[in-house]
């Protein structure tokens, strides 16, 4: 059986989001199947899926691409082993590129609340909840009235707004979870809520004509936030004023983390609080604990004895390059 035939039968009976199922479609029709698609599905060796990883390597496909790629790939071998076509998957013990390891991007107070003074209500209620619960973009476009519990300050995570509509479950198991509001914080959305149905999406469509609809990431990107980010400017301790960096809404959740680990609060609190699955996504804040050299330091500093380099000590030409 040809490749391009196994995968067609593959790609009929697979169970995906319409959203996941788009993404997917696009990285086949791109990287895999111009490659595969005339190979006999019991032909492909371990070393033949390595050179082509190899060849999207060397065609300077990013790392992220490649690896989604693979994981496709894999994903149909592993069902022809399930179906009996091989005996055993070629997607085995492959080396792939390294994703590089962007660290997380967050806002200041002082940039946070330039961006809140930029933003319109309900927007600025949306935003306010985002930098103090963590909460996804999608988990808050999805958040329902009865899902928060006013006399305790909580907040519950269940339903979560995606490009197919509510759904009633999110993206992991972890991503179900309880999240505590701050007092001050919480007098904002029970304003936003009054009078209206508490069974309902807190944060829906504003435009006339257009109220009450559920949102779009990408409209919400456009209309809302880009343009109280490009607006918004705050001042630094001496004086100087500066545009607030140009970060997308998920940095909201990423400054979220940021001020928590940087006020102490344990990674391990941290990873429940956002949700993630694997302690791995957490330990990108790890840096930005207080403590985070003290131990090291603290060696140092327990050494019996300290090297040093008395002053006039005899100097290289370098040394003496660098006085002059």
């Amino acid at each position: 059986m040809k490749f391009g035939e196994w995968y067609d039968r593959w790609w009929e009976a697979r169970v995906v989001e319409p959203h996941t199922q788009r993404g997917d479609a696009s990285c086949i029709r791109t990287h895999i199947s111009p490659y595969w698609s005339d190979w006999e599905v019991r032909a492909i060796s371990r070393l033949d899926a390595q050179s082509w990883v190899r060849k999207l390597v060397v065609d300077k496909k990013g790392a992220s691409a490649i690896r989604r790629a693979y994981n496709l790939m894999s994903s149909i071998m592993r069902a022809a082993v399930d179906e009996n076509l091989i005996s055993v998957t070629p997607c085995r013990r492959i080396d792939l590129p390294r994703e590089a390891v962007k660290p997380p991007q967050w806002f200041t107070v002082e940039e946070a609340q330039a961006i809140l003074d930029e933003l319109e209500e309900p927007w600025q209620t949306m935003a306010l909840l985002a930098f103090y619960t963590g909460l996804r973009w999608g988990e808050l476009a999805g958040l329902h009235g009865h899902r928060i519990d006013w006399r305790r300050g909580r907040l519950f995570v269940v339903e979560v707004n995606t490009k197919s509509g509510i759904k009633e479950y999110p993206k992991s198991s972890k991503s179900r979870r309880e999240v505590p509001i701050p007092e001050h914080v919480l007098d904002a959305p029970a304003r936003h809520m009054r009078g209206r149905d508490r069974a309902g999406v807190v944060f829906t469509t504003v435009t006339k004509g257009r109220s009450g609809r559920l949102l779009d990431d990408g409209n919400w990107r456009t209309q809302t936030w880009w343009p109280a980010v490009k607006r918004a400017h705050y001042t630094e301790p001496d004086g100087t004023n500066r545009p607030v960096p140009h970060y997308p809404p998920h940095s909201m959740r990423h400054t979220c983390a940021s001020w928590l680990v940087q006020k102490g609060v344990s990674l391990y609190e941290v990873q429940h609080l956002l949700g993630h699955e694997s302690y791995q996504t957490t330990q990108r804040y790890a840096h930005l604990a207080p403590d985070a050299h003290q131990a090291v330091l603290g060696a140092w500093q327990r050494l019996d004895s300290q090297l040093i380099v008395p002053e006039g000590a005899n100097s290289s030409p370098a040394t003496d390059a660098r006085r002059r």
